[in-house]
């Protein structure tokens, strides 16, 4: 059987602010050197997670912090997020019969999920693998230890992820109402990447100190859908990931009115290049391969979702 190319999915690295007050947390965000400091310190032994299912309990840890740079002087860091089989409820055979029991490993069995992160633009590429990936909680597992790591280090921010939707999905749906009547939507301050559109709502957001803007937008006439208005504005920075959840609108499309909800599947991607190689290249970071490698797949991502304009932060 051949193996796979490697697969990924596309998320938004938001950094998000809370009370410096809290807890002696009083290192604010000032540049990517933090968010690389925070990455580092998370693989230490100390920061791991727990989740439970209906059968299952898992163990959730990163390690294998890894620097690279592309052929065309692109940076990317990589860390590999593990979940760990601690227990697991199924048959169990013994030597009168077959019973419901609870399976414990010594040490446990992982799972393994490759996580690139491209700073220049704040992007998670986070590798697909449907054991684990299928859900959500990699993502909250992942946020937690992250979480752990900041606090430790005394900032007073931390981060999380938003998927990124495929090119233009949210502004399809947007575009797709002949009247839309309502948009309701939470925003996070771009940073780094903002179009011309939204420039003037971001300004409104940083100069009012606002991380996080609830919106929702109602006009039963309809909302304006030109560019440049806060509308498109708003639904813009919201197909670029800065967001949290999903983004709902109504009114009328196709002569009937109708709701959506959009925004919560991360566009995906893919490489020439063998699964298996991409996993291993952190071995030989600074070799050729790892920089064609790693140049391959900032192409691919830059295609799929392709950088806006640098304003703002």
């Amino acid at each position: 059987m051949s193996e796979k190319r490697f697969e990924f999915e596309i998320y938004r690295l938001n950094v998000v602010e809370g009370d410096p007050t809290l807890f002696g947390q009083n290192r604010r965000f000032k540049g990517d050197q933090d968010i690389l400091e925070i990455l580092h310190r998370a693989t230490g032994p100390e920061f791991k997670g727990t989740t439970s299912g209906k059968r299952a309990t898992y163990q959730w840890a990163v390690r294998d912090y890894t620097e690279y740079e592309g052929e065309h002087e692109e940076s990317a860091v990589s860390m590999t997020l593990a979940r760990s089989l601690l227990t697991k409820e199924g048959l169990i055979v013994t030597d009168e019969s077959i019973v419901e029991g609870l399976s414990e490993q010594e040490p446990p069995l992982a799972d393994t999920v490759l996580l690139i992160f491209y700073l220049e633009r704040h992007i998670l590429l986070a590798e697909r693998v449907s054991a684990v990936t299928s859900t959500g909680r990699w993502l909250s597992a992942l946020e937690d230890i992250l979480k752990d790591a900041s606090r430790e280090l005394e900032y007073s921010f931390s981060l999380e992820f938003e998927p990124i939707p495929r090119r233009e999905e949210v502004l399809e749906a947007f575009r797709s109402f002949s009247r839309l009547t309502r948009i309701a939507l939470k925003l996070r301050l771009p940073n780094p990447e903002l179009s011309r559109y939204s420039e003037a709502l971001y300004k409104e957001m940083h100069d009012g100190g606002i991380r996080e803007y609830h919106q929702d937008m109602r006009n039963p006439k309809g909302l304006s859908q030109q560019a440049g208005h806060i509308p498109y504005a708003a639904v813009e920075i919201a197909q670029a990931g800065y967001k949290k959840g999903a983004i709902r609108m109504a009114g009328i499309r196709e002569n009937r009115h109708e709701t959506v909800e959009t925004g919560r599947r991360a566009a995906r991607g893919s490489t020439e290049q063998l699964r298996g190689f991409i996993r291993g290249m952190r071995k030989n970071a600074k070799s050729k391969e790892a920089k064609t490698a790693i140049t391959a797949i900032i192409h691919e991502l830059n295609r799929l979702v392709p950088p806006q304009d640098t304003e703002g932060q």
